[in-house]
């Protein structure tokens, strides 16, 4: 089922635990659960740490989908190489 999540998050373009849930047919706690498998494991990246009050969100080539002006802690998830 690791396998399916990452395989969405890759092709639907997206790493929104409540859609992912949807697409997948998984309640919201499971698949926030293999989300932090995955982190944990090195499959995905929480750009979170990437965020900083020095760093200025205009140099972050995803900040147009972050929230961070509103959310100090963003949980975009990026798939990383490890498995390529």
């Amino acid at each position: 089922m690791l396998e399916k999540l990452l395989n969405e998050i890759r092709i639907g373009n997206t790493s929104s635990p409540a859609v992912l849930a949807e697409r997948l047919n998984l309640s919201l706690n499971m698949v926030n659960a293999m989300l932090e498998t995955l982190e944990e494991q090195g499959y995905l990246k929480n750009m979170a740490a990437e965020c900083s009050a020095e760093k200025p969100c205009t140099s972050c080539p995803i900040s147009n989908l972050c929230s961070t002006k509103s959310n100090a802690s963003p949980r975009i998830r990026v798939v990383t190489t490890r498995d390529s």
